[in-house]
């Protein structure tokens, strides 16, 4: 076997200390699932034990696992999976992030790190080829990440880090783990590190795996490099940013999440057109760096400076509408100040913007006295401290999300925007109606980047797709099936979504062939990232999920139509989308009720692979 090492590492934390051991990877596993998100997954389920294990409990593992073609050469292969219980949905948590952390990672002669136990006391885990060693982590336990990480250099110079910041050492549920800078943002995990003690994880390799035939990989990256580089996409990405979305969302289509909601353009905006301008295309203009993905020849980030704010790396267009439109406000300097508190407090921008929100809406209905007036950067940011630290009434109301807040509170549900439990981004699927199914049967809750159907409905046509209809509901299931599986091919190589307008597994197959020197097909690769999904609908029915509960859309959606912009007036009927669920499920391979069928295990060659207490599961539908 060549390229994966066929072993992962297990670091069991206990008292002041760490065990670790190596365990063996079937090559099986490599071939269903290739590595990254899929087989982040397959791990975590073999780790977790008999019973489901809470999510801030020692038992929960954290699995760190890099795509299959970080160091490839592959310029936009960079993504490693962190994979855990979710402490915010309670269901199957996972975040990519394009950090140096997977490639040291696979340096060190594993192909990915599975951590479970906890610390008395806060620690930093220490991974080289010398083994693993528990640092103490006291001093820097309470300072934000930006801080955090410049003492972790100084001290391990050259190493990879993944931190967490005040906000996932306080058990918050939409906290994140930043890794290098690049943040794995969603379903909160943070909190996960957090309840394990530990500050940081710190690796560094010096053994890089090796391809079966490096000159064919060469010439295989390189064509695909090329192919993407040049792309017209591209060229705008790297100039402005994800922000650009904007002129989709805001402008063409009026599906840009404002106020909690209760608009779709920046139409509420005292100069509608002035804030499309600055926060569609302030990169030229404050940019004083960038802050690429490790290895990618095609960096989209924009590193800026706004005045005499920090710089920030971003704010990416989801952290424009989370900590910009959703809660009113215009400007490009707030939106960057907000984005810079959160990544050095350690937010998830898109579940916190979301949050302050829903309890700014709150305030305005009347439910929650001392919320928040629309637009008010400097109480915003007051508060995002006080949630970081739980500090306060409002602080610890709103620190784990708009659910549980409006749990807490009693009130306020009828204005909650969320599916399992997960805020949506920025894309108001009441004008997108196949990404209205992607948020409701999407693993991980409402979720753009499971299916990637708002890409097919906003641009028309993607991949083998064309003439795409957005408030069609005709043909959407198979959509949004198909969506997934090619969203999870990208999740399991580590690929770039960004990377979608040329990278398919009908011209990477060669390029994984000549690495691991097995004769993967397309249909191989695609196969992979369906695998993935039904395996993570088997942990997710094992996690408590309930397909009639969880498989849901919020109310509003059907009760309130888009109020403004061209999309005004569009709702999603709910008879509709009960169809459309029924036939994705039969799409997929599973039960009218949502359990995957024992047919569907032998026919993507799970059942060999996949621990029995999932496979009792799909059995059970069967003999029922």
């Amino acid at each position: 076997m060549h390229w994966f090492w066929g072993k992962g590492l297990l670091v069991e934390l206990k008292g002041d200390n760490a065990e670790y051991t190596g365990f063996e990877i079937p090559w099986e596993a490599y071939r269903l699932l290739l590595g990254g998100r899929g087989l982040g997954v397959l791990v975590w389920s073999l780790h977790a034990g008999k019973t489901p294990p809470e999510p801030l409990s020692p038992d929960n593992p954290l699995v760190i696992s890099p795509g299959a073609l970080v160091g490839s050469g592959l310029s936009t292969a960079s993504k490693t999976a962190f994979v855990a219980r979710s402490p915010l949905t309670g269901l199957l948590g996972r975040s990519m992030a394009g950090g140096r952390i997977g490639w040291e990672i696979r340096r060190t002669g594993y192909d990915l790190i599975v951590v479970k136990g906890a610390l008395d006391d806060p620690g930093i885990l220490v991974v080289d080829n010398d083994g693993v060693r528990i640092e103490e982590a006291g001093s820097l336990w309470g300072k934000r990440i930006g801080e955090a990480r410049g003492a972790l250099k100084e001290r391990h110079p050259g190493y990879a880090d993944a931190i967490i910041g005040p906000a996932g050492e306080n058990l918050s549920a939409i906290s994140m783990i930043d890794a290098g800078g690049r943040q794995a943002g969603r379903t909160g995990l943070g909190a996960v590190m957090g309840s394990k003690k530990l500050k940081a994880i710190l690796v560094k390799g010096n053994t890089p795996p090796k391809a079966a035939d490096r000159s064919r990989v060469l010439e295989e990256a390189g064509r695909l490099n090329k192919a993407t580089h040049e792309a017209r996409a591209s060229k705008a990405l790297v100039e402005y940013g994800t922000p650009l979305m904007l002129d989709y969302t805001n402008k063409a289509y009026g599906v840009l999440p404002s106020l909690n909601w209760k608009r779709s353009t920046l139409s509420w905006c005292p100069d509608p057109e002035r804030a499309h301008e600055e926060l569609s295309r302030f990169a030229p203009r404050y940019r004083v760096g960038r802050n690429p993905c490790i290895g990618c020849g095609r960096p989209c980030t924009q590193v800026i400076r706004v005045g005499d704010s920090p710089s920030v790396d971003g704010p990416e267009y989801e952290t424009v509408y989370a900590l910009g439109s959703d809660i009113g406000i215009c400007n490009i300097r707030d939106v960057a100040y907000l984005n810079h508190l959160a990544d050095e407090l350690g937010f998830d921008t898109i579940s916190l913007g979301a949050t302050i929100a829903w309890a700014m809406h709150a305030g305005e209905k009347g439910y929650l006295d001392g919320a928040l007036a629309w637009g008010d950067a400097e109480e915003v940011a007051r508060l995002v401290e006080d949630m970081a630290y739980r500090r306060g009434r409002l602080g610890a109301l709103l620190a784990d999300g708009s659910r549980r807040a409006a749990d807490r509170l009693g009130a306020g549900h009828d204005l909650l925007v969320d599916v399992k439990g997960l805020e949506p981004p920025a894309y108001d699927a009441r004008g997108l109606k196949g990404m209205a199914l992607g948020y409701m049967v999407s693993s991980r809750g409402a979720d753009h980047l499971t299916s990637g159907a708002y890409a097919f409905e906003l641009y028309g046509r993607l991949w083998r797709y064309s003439s795409v209809d957005r408030l069609v509901y005709e043909g959407k299931a198979q959509l949004v099936k198909d969506g997934e599986d090619l969203m999870a091919f990208y999740d399991n190589t580590g690929i770039c979504k960004f990377s979608r307008g040329t990278i398919y597994p009908e011209n990477t197959a060669g390029l994984i062939s000549a690495l691991t020197g097995y004769s993967y097909t397309p249909g191989d690769l695609l196969l992979s990232g369906e695998r993935t999904v039904t395996l993570e609908r088997l942990v997710n029915l094992w996690l408590g999920l309930e397909p009639e509960v969880h498989d849901e859309l919020p109310p509003r959606y059907y009760r309130e139509p888009i109020s403004d912009g061209p999309s005004s007036g569009e709702a999603v009927d709910r008879r509709v989308m009960e169809v459309l669920r029924r036939e994705y499920y039969a799409a997929r391979g599973w039960s009218p009720d949502g359990v995957p069928l024992a047919s569907t295990l032998v026919r993507l060659d799970l059942a060999g692979v996949v621990p029995g207490v999932l496979l009792g599961l799909a059995r059970s539908v069967v003999s029922g």
